[in-house]
């Protein structure tokens, strides 16, 4: 009798190492989370890729399907991904480092403070950044800062997208007025992938 993968660990609690996922693991993920993945290449034709992969495909994609207005990532500037130092996922991110999104060059960095993360077109945030969190988001107001939240948390208080596990599957929320207020226009394409648009 084979056993079954183990489920993801919560969102909300970053796993102490990556999870090596076989293709029945990824097979849960959904047909959704598969083919955002896919889009990133990252690697799923081999016979096992981390749920890190996939979360950080998921952030490659989001960035795809994102409209930045012009002064905030003029044509052909760089597109700057940032995760603060200690990031459960930053391994993964870095691998998207000088990958092109819409003929802007991926550059990840670790912002110092709130005033540097405004200039991060994407933020990445997880558990560790919790009590951050409550001084950073009025830092970043008024700033076209796509935030995206590995975290119950996070997610609930104001982040843009929100990564979460459901049913042992990687989805996705969207904050509309989050969106508005940091002037970015997200795609319809990746709102209908999302579990709930509000």
């Amino acid at each position: 009798m084979t056993s079954r993968p183990a489920p993801f660990p919560h969102a909300d609690r970053p796993p102490r190492a990556p999870r090596r996922l076989g293709l029945r693991a990824l097979a849960r993920l959904g047909l959704r989370g598969l083919l955002l993945a896919a889009c990133c290449g990252c690697g799923l034709a081999s016979a096992q890729v981390t749920e890190y992969d996939v979360k950080a495909a998921f952030v490659f994609n989001f960035a795809v399907f994102t409209e930045w207005p012009a002064e905030a990532l003029p044509g052909g500037a760089p597109l700057q991904l940032c995760a603060f130092p200690g990031n459960a996922l930053h391994g993964a991110l870095a691998a998207l480092g000088d990958k092109q999104i819409n003929g802007h060059r991926v550059q990840l960095r670790q912002p110092g403070n709130g005033a540097s993360a405004r200039a991060c077109n994407v933020l990445f945030l997880d558990g560790q950044d919790r009590d951050r969190w409550h001084t950073l988001r009025p830092e970043l107001a008024g700033a076209s800062v796509l935030t995206v939240a590995d975290d119950r948390v996070i997610g609930a208080a104001g982040a843009v997208l929100a990564l979460t596990v459901d049913h042992a599957r990687i989805v996705f929320d969207a904050d509309l007025a989050a969106a508005r207020l940091a002037r970015l226009t997200i795609s319809s394409k990746l709102l209908r992938l999302a579990r709930s648009v509000q």
